[in-house]
């Protein structure tokens, strides 16, 4: 029910359709300490996305090899990436089968293959094994844990002291790609950070908390009041991470978002979203009759968002966003509620749309 422009947050483009993860609810709290693992392996035979960006098909069931293997050998989300992102630089993730005709940096012809380009000369491993993405993934990642120091060094320097290319910021250009090709697979949002800060944390999108299944209007869930919901089990809304939900309703507003980008070419502009006690009393001192009771608004159960157009104020019902919504949120679990609409209980508000979530179908 906030309806004046807002700032525009800082953007995290990250295109993905995320389910449902139990894991730690917060960077300190995860697995690894300071440098956070995911402690489980990324379903090989039924991704959690079918693209991301222009990746996929058999580039990101590689991405999960080579993410399944840093699980494996135990190591932290950095590891994950940094995988990924050097794999991007040396095949496009694509496990070929032939050399790429390059030149080593002392003029030798490189006989590399497979994911990172390894060479059989210079002691990778023999043809079948540096063309096999688990074991390739592997190799990499175990020669990367052995750089000392390689957990708080720049991703594309950490990758080329494994590597050895002849540019040690060639693979610089494909960190941000990893960074959401990782997160799309783990279902997780990672903070790109910056520099040796790079991916050192990773939140959940997940189904945190006890709350009904199917589709329910916005209420209590958790044990929580209104307002007073405990913030570790919220998500950020990837593209405007000022802005918190429930996991399920970040989880399904993303995948809502990666159609309306598809139609508008940009991210659904946010206006708002959780908002606590404190926030409920500040909007009805600012807005009036125009904003809930403090204790009593959707925006209090984490549930509902506030979209404005495309700079921000408020949405009106005559916009294309708006009629946009109306034919494709519902699909997502998303609802304009009927005191919203024209000629409804009131107020009017074309922007205040609430998740209930989806029905659940129940088999013959």
């Amino acid at each position: 029910m906030k309806g004046a422009a807002a700032a525009v947050c800082g953007v995290i483009c990250i295109p993905l359709i995320a389910i449902f993860v139990l894991i730690a609810t917060s960077c300190s709290s995860l697995p690894g300490g300071k440098f956070p693992t995911i402690d489980y392996e990324v379903n090989i035979e039924n991704l959690p996305v079918d693209e991301v960006g222009t990746w996929k098909g058999e580039q990101l069931v590689n991405a999960a090899i080579i993410m399944n293997a840093a699980t494996e050998l135990k190591l932290p989300v950095k590891a994950q990436v940094i995988g990924v992102m050097t794999a991007m630089g040396e095949s496009s993730l694509i496990n070929l089968n032939h050399d790429d005709d390059a030149t080593n940096p002392d003029g030798s012809i490189a006989d590399g293959g497979g994911l990172f380009q390894q060479q059989v000369s210079q002691g990778w491993g023999t043809w079948e094994e540096v063309t096999d993405p688990a074991t390739a993934s592997r190799t990499f990642l175990t020669r990367l844990a052995e750089v000392a120091g390689w957990e708080s060094m720049e991703p594309s320097i950490a990758a080329h002291k494994v590597q050895g290319n002849d540019d040690p910021y060639h693979y610089e250009k494909f960190y941000e790609d990893a960074v959401d090709v990782a997160a799309a697979l783990a279902e997780v949002n990672i903070d790109p950070g910056n520099g040796a800060e790079a991916a050192q944390c990773a939140n959940p999108i997940g189904n945190n908390g006890n709350f009904p299944p199917g589709k329910n209007p916005p209420g209590q869930w958790g044990g929580f009041e209104n307002g007073r919901i405990d913030e570790s089990l919220l998500a950020p809304i990837p593209w405007a991470p000022n802005y918190t939900l429930r996991g399920d309703a970040v989880a399904n507003l993303i995948a809502m978002n990666n159609a309306f980008r598809a139609e508008f070419g940009y991210d659904l502009p946010i206006n708002d979203g959780y908002r606590d006690y404190a926030g409920q009393v500040e909007a009805k001192a600012i807005y009036g009759d125009e904003a809930a009771e403090p204790g009593t608004s959707n925006h209090g159960w984490a549930l509902a968002i506030d979209v404005g157009d495309r700079s921000h104020y408020r949405l009106r019902f005559s916009h294309p966003i708006y009629l946009w919504l109306k034919a494709n949120a519902p699909r997502y679990g998303w609802v304009h509620p009927d005191w919203a609409e024209p000629g409804g209980p009131g107020p009017d508000e074309a922007w205040h749309w609430e998740f209930w979530g989806i029905e659940e179908t129940i088999p013959a």
